[in-house]
């Protein structure tokens, strides 16, 4: 697909200045020196203490005195991988999600791709991102969230811009979101924008595969996830909200003329009655639900993802089920973005720390099972002594010492 030629002030240079990337450098770097060791096959493992193949999808090369925040990244998540043309996939709670026809992206995207963040607000406070002395405790949720669309990006090769947006004088903040993704569908031929709130729950789960699994089509326009089954998530024609938080976007003329309808919504010269949404909830939302989707409504323009898939948190499954197997949105409780911040880095570092342990059997592991036990004397067993112990394994002692 050719890059259309629109006339516009470059994302470039617009990029966020100051030192926040350090942050994930300082976060992390306690984790370089077992990455890079692991990164690196060790043929003394003791056969009892094999573990298995932790999956690989792509050979990863790793220079041993790099320990940059990339390299980190790779080593990490680089070995793991899903093929962005895989036919299926499992959750973490063995829940198998599967493509509905042939893959249509079977390549990785790179920088075709933006991951976007959008913020007219400073955020240089205590806890926030843009804070030189972001520490993990006292993080604010919107940090969190942020810094896991940096990190999604960094992982899969794609393009990421926080745009510093202007605000608007006379409408709510979070209209400025739409201006902005209009301006990023000029540079990119496919934009991720979600709010601050928003996270990808599988860091190694590429987008391509998502799109592929959504049926992201060459007419489409915009994804976006339906809303809970709520009073106050309907609009005047008696239609769900689709939510905004979290919006995939394709480059074409049809989606820059969208936007331009949407951003100007509220000026009424084309929507009457939308000005009441500037300030109303749900603002810029609202707009699009009782407005631009009944004018961009061709089979493939918007493409409604289910609530269960793309919105809500597991907290929030009561409420239509809306679990975000995929991506999850925190509009119940905001202060689990930082945990699930974690939960992308441990559940990823935990089995190859783990793997590391094992690999270095060897090395930490005296197993002395083999003598018993005689006041404060080890005293090597008979093997009669061994099949009677055999017999009572486990005797005096409670499970995990619990």
């Amino acid at each position: 697909m050719g890059m259309a030629d629109y006339s516009y002030q470059s994302l470039s240079n617009m990029g966020p200045q100051g030192r926040w990337r350090r942050v994930l450098f300082i976060a992390m770097i306690p984790m370089a020196i077992a990455l890079i060791y692991y990164s690196y096959p060790h043929n003394y493992m003791p056969g009892g203490f094999k573990s298995s193949q932790y999956p690989h999808t792509q050979n990863v090369t790793l220079d041993a005195d790099d320990i940059t925040m990339p390299t980190i990244i790779k080593a990490l998540y680089g070995p793991i991988l899903h093929p962005v043309d895989a036919a299926n996939f499992t959750d973490e709670d063995g829940d198998i999600y599967r493509l509905h026809g042939e893959a249509k992206f079977k390549e990785k995207l790179g920088k075709k791709v933006l991951i976007l963040d959008i913020d007219s607000r400073p955020l240089t406070g205590e806890g926030q991102l843009m804070n030189p002395d972001l520490k993990w405790k006292g993080m604010r949720p919107l940090s969190a969230g942020m810094l896991s669309h940096y990190m999604f990006a960094q992982i899969h090769g794609y393009d990421y811009k926080f745009i510093r947006a202007p605000d608007y004088a006379d409408r709510w903040g979070t209209w400025v979101k739409v201006p902005m993704m209009k301006e990023a569908l000029k540079t990119h031929e496919y934009i991720v924008f979600m709010d601050s709130d928003v996270m990808f729950h599988y860091p190694h789960l590429p987008l391509e595969w998502l799109m592929n699994y959504w049926n992201m089509t060459d007419d489409t326009l915009a994804m976006m996830s339906i809303d809970p089954n709520e009073p106050q998530n309907y609009d005047e024609k008696g239609n769900r909200y689709l939510n905004t938080g979290f919006v995939i976007a394709r480059q074409s003329k049809r989606t820059q003329e969208m936007y331009k309808a949407w951003a100007e919504c509220p000026s009424e010269t084309k929507y009457q009655g939308c000005a009441r949404w500037k300030l109303d909830w749900a603002h810029e939302q609202a707009a699009f639900g009782n407005y631009l989707r009944y004018d961009y409504d061709r089979p493939d323009d918007i493409r409604v993802l289910p609530c269960v898939e793309a919105n809500g948190a597991p907290e929030a499954a009561n409420r239509g089920g809306c679990k975000g197997v995929f991506v999850r949105h925190f509009w119940v409780d905001k202060g689990l973005v930082a945990k699930n911040l974690a939960d992308q880095v441990m559940q990823y570092f935990l089995p190859r720390l783990h793997q590391l342990y094992l690999s270095t059997a060897s090395d930490h592991i005296v197993d002395a099972k083999s003598f018993r036990l005689e006041g404060a004397d080890l005293i090597e067993m008979t093997e009669a002594e061994k099949e009677a112990l055999a017999k009572e394994q486990g005797k005096n002692q409670k499970d995990e010492g619990f």
